[in-house]
């Protein structure tokens, strides 16, 4: 069963990052979040695409097949 409010969830993360951490320390943030939220079931990662590029980038990453 999955976990789709989890994308509620990285979304206010991704806003709160994008004001708050130099886009250089970023990638490894995102990529630890995105772990510790997919172990907790989280399944519409892709929802979260096209709201910081460094996101999109450490998503995919993690997920090469995933497209916005």
């Amino acid at each position: 069963m999955g976990w789709s409010s989890g994308g509620d969830v990285m979304d206010g993360i991704i806003k709160a990052v994008r004001k708050h951490v130099p886009k250089g320390a970023r990638k490894a943030l995102y990529l630890d979040l995105i772990q510790v939220l997919e172990d907790l079931d989280w399944d519409t990662q892709q929802e979260s695409l096209g709201q910081d590029p460094v996101f999109d980038e450490a998503l995919r990453e993690l997920h090469p097949d995933f497209n916005e």
